[in-house]
Parts: C-alpha cells; sequence; structure tokens
C-alpha cells in the first residue's frame, strides 16, 4: 500500500484516503458554485445536495474511515483493491445520477418519454448504492481480526503518557 506522510502529526496517509479526500474537496467545490447557481433557477437543487452530501459528506467519511480505523483497530484494510474498485465506482455512480436526474425532470416537465432518463437514474442510483455496500463489506471485514492492546497503535501511543 503507498503511503506519504503527513508534515505535522507524522501519521502515514494512504494513496485510497487520499483519493477520496482529494475527491471530496472537487466535490466540495463544485456544489458550492451550484448552491450559488440555485438562487438563478430550482433545476441545481437535486445536483447540489447528492454532490455535497454525497460526494463531499460521504467521500470525506469514506477517505477518513479508509484512513483512521485501520490505524485504530492496528488492522490492515481488508482489501486496497475493493477500496479502489468502490472510489471509481462511487463516482460513476454519483456523477451519472447527479447528471441524468434533471434530465428525467425535464423530459417529465415536458410530458415527454422519459424512462430512458429514468433507467439512468436507477442504473446510476445502482452503481452508487453498490459501492456504498463494498464500503460496508471491506470496513467490516477489516475490523474483523481482533488485534491485542499492545498491537493497537493507538492504545500503546496513548498508554505510555
Amino acid at each position: 500500500m503507498q503511503t506519504w506522510k503527513l508534515r505535522h502529526t507524522g501519521a502515514l496517509m494512504d494513496k485510497l484516503s487520499s483519493l477520496f479526500i482529494k475527491a471530496a474537496l472537487i466535490y466540495l467545490a463544485i456544489s458550492t458554485i451550484l448552491g450559488v447557481l440555485i438562487t438563478i433557477g430550482p433545476g441545481y437543487s437535486f445536483m447540489h445536495s447528492h454532490l455535497a452530501l454525497i460526494g463531499w459528506v460521504s467521500f470525506l467519511l469514506f477517505g477518513l474511515a479508509y484512513l483512521l480505523l485501520p490505524q485504530y483497530t492496528g488492522n490492515p484494510l481488508f482489501s486496497e483493491r475493493l477500496g479502489l474498485i468502490q472510489f471509481w465506482l462511487a463516482n460513476i455512480g454519483l456523477i451519472g445520477l447527479s447528471l441524468s436526474y434533471p434530465f428525467m425532470r425535464m423530459y417529465m416537465l415536458k410530458e415527454l418519454d422519459y424512462s430512458l432518463a429514468r433507467t439512468m437514474v436507477i442504473l446510476f442510483g445502482t452503481v452508487e448504492a453498490i459501492s456504498v455496500f463494498m464500503f460496508i463489506y471491506n470496513i467490516w471485514k477489516s475490523m474483523g481480526i481482533v488485534r491485542s492492546q499492545e498491537e493497537n497503535i493507538f492504545y500503546t501511543e496513548y498508554r505510555d503518557k
């Protein structure tokens, strides 16, 4: 697992955590811009809310969980590969869902056939849901091995103080 040293704490940040946190910051910037655009017209509210809640908040939590839970439990991450697949599926699902839903809504308002757009919303929503369950599985399996207190990084760090 590739790691980067954090400057002030000496803690290690792995590639997976870094990807999620950087993506979260990008989604924060985009959702902030969309938040301003909501004042122009309400068509951006779905994209804004999903990019803010799933993109900014969830991606930040994914990244922090992948960074901190292995350190806290003393267990290695069950599968970095599964985490990377989850990262890409979560991005594809979120972007696809955020872009396809406004089209479905537009077709519905114009009373046009929106079945293709609805199918895309369902497809991308399902991809997003699968990525969340991959995260749950990966973290659950990572926490499954119980380590002794001496092997736990946080326990030994605070025990000696």
